[in-house]
């Protein structure tokens, strides 16, 4: 039996930034063949596009194959193939699963219609299955969203705010983008037992009529917040993550595109403000540089009206 890996310990994320599990996934039940048929379509239309031409050609080389194995080892009879050629019964192979028919390779006796029938219609499924994946991968709308690598804790003058920049890298707009922000940390419970907490973050403004440049959102730190106290030091202590979530309609192609970042706790600076990223050039036109999109200046000392609570 093979040894389970040790609970993941205090500190260890549990995320990277584009919110993909990074720690092993052990216990759950063997795939069945059906399950795997099940889940099939899934696991094709998420993997990478190598992945997938990879395997539609591996299995395209295996069904030709074994239809070649058939014609070789039941002697089927082929009009201009060598006898004995398992090659030629190959190619003859090729030509029936993807309807070529040059008219060269011809079927002569029943054993061989029998197979070229078979063949066709599997060629025919195989073509099906191909074009609907490549369609459905192709055609999948993006939200192509740059999120900044840290997010801000600074004073404003009237509170501490959390601060997470983002922005459109398309020319095209995003109509009523959405964003939701998620506060997850781990608890001690008074029996000891360490939970995983998720906090909804209330945000000044959560949605956006039209996401063109660039977006900011903030998150009051009041005394109602789960980030109120926080420090650096106890964000790393109880491996808390920020979760963003977004969410809009693409203007161009009328299609919901969404997308997802996870700031860990060494992503979040204190005392510091993002750097502006609008700027003006010598006639005085205003300009984005995205080069400013995630540098950070440090914040400067306000009196402010809500100090920060001691953890």
């Amino acid at each position: 039996m093979a040894k389970r890996p040790p609970p993941p310990q205090p500190g260890q994320s549990f995320l990277d930034s584009r919110g993909r599990l990074t720690i092993p996934r052990v216990g759950l039940p063997k795939a069945r063949a059906s399950e795997l048929a099940k889940d099939l379509y899934h696991r094709l239309r998420t993997t990478t596009w190598p992945r997938l031409i990879a395997v539609l050609g591996v299995g395209w080389i295996l069904v030709n194959l074994a239809f070649a194995a058939v014609l070789y080892f039941g002697d089927a009879e082929i009009l201009n193939a060598r006898a004995g050629s398992f090659l030629d019964r190959f190619w003859f192979s090729v030509q029936t699963l993807a309807t070529i028919g040059y008219g060269y390779f011809v079927p002569v006796d029943h054993l061989a219609h029998v197979v070229v029938t078979i063949e066709s219609f599997v060629g025919i499924i195989m073509i099906a299955m191909a074009t609907g994946l490549f369609f459905a991968k192709f055609s999948t709308p993006i939200a192509k969203v740059m999120f900044s690598k840290v997010g801000v804790i600074a004073d404003e003058g009237e509170g501490l705010v959390l601060m997470l920049r983002m922005a459109n890298a398309r020319a095209t707009a995003i109509v009523e983008a959405t964003a939701h922000v998620v506060y997850s940390r781990d608890e001690v419970l008074p029996s000891g037992a360490r939970h995983r907490r998720l906090y909804d973050l209330a945000l000044r403004r959560d949605t956006s009529p039209v996401f063109a440049l660039s977006w900011t959102v903030y998150h009051p730190i009041d005394a109602a917040s789960p980030l109120y106290g926080a420090t650096a030091e106890s964000m790393a202590r109880e491996n808390a993550n920020i979760f963003v979530t977004f969410t809009g309609i693409d203007d161009s192609l009328a299609a919901s595109v969404h997308t997802r970042y996870v700031y860990l706790a060494e992503h979040i600076r204190f005392d510091e403000l993002y750097a502006d990223i609008i700027h003006r050039d010598a006639d005085g036109n205003r300009y984005l540089d995205y080069a400013y999109f995630d540098q950070t200046r440090p914040a400067p000392a306000v009196a402010s009206a809500a100090p920060r609570a001691t953890p």
